[in-house]
């Protein structure tokens, strides 16, 4: 709570969207879990396998990844489809973290080729680590590309579905992920 100008009432912040927040956080932590964990490992083995301009197209679909979990906190898009022309990965996100985001990115191209891919990967690492941490999560998320991981990720999904139905929100988990085909 803070003070107006020239009073001393109270000016009561607004509350925060509790619909925008929830799936912040629930979506947010999947498509970092799937999406940006996958993408991180292909640009480990493109860097690891001397493929620069491969590592490069890949750490910038890591970072339109990871920059689309930090606009979900505003306006970003909670159904996720690469793939599709109309999906903004940039959407909601100021435009210095998507420039920034980039640039990283693009430096991959140089630090590979200067033998210092090792360094570029931990840049990467660490821009997935301040989109995480902006999740507000009390705990790292779980690695689910290892078999303990995978099934903390199920927990946090199954966690999350109830209260995505409960606020008429998308589910976290695929439909086919979900549903018998039976």
């Amino acid at each position: 709570m803070r003070t107006g100008p020239g009073s001393d009432a109270p000016v009561q912040e607004p509350l925060p969207d509790l619909r925008r927040l929830m799936a912040f956080r629930a979506h947010g932590a999947v498509r970092l879990l799937l999406k940006c964990g996958a993408a991180l490992e292909d640009v480990e083995g493109a860097v690891s396998a001397g493929q620069s301009e491969v590592a490069v197209l890949m750490a910038h679909d890591l970072v339109q990844l990871s920059l689309s979990v930090r606009g979900l906190r505003t306006s970003g898009e909670l159904s996720f489809a690469a793939e599709q022309a109309s999906f903004d990965p940039f959407e909601g996100v100021p435009a210095e973290d998507v420039e920034e985001g980039l640039r990283l990115a693009a430096a991959g191209l140089e630090a590979i080729a200067a033998d210092r891919g090792e360094e570029w990967l931990e840049r990467l690492r660490s821009h997935l680590r301040v989109t995480e941490q902006q999740l507000d999560y009390a705990r790292p998320l779980p690695d689910v590309r290892s078999g303990k991981g995978l099934m903390k990720g199920y927990k946090l999904a199954r966690t999350w579905s109830p209260q995505m139905r409960r606020l008429g929100l998308p589910d976290v988990m695929p439909s086919n992920w979900t549903q018998r085909n039976d």
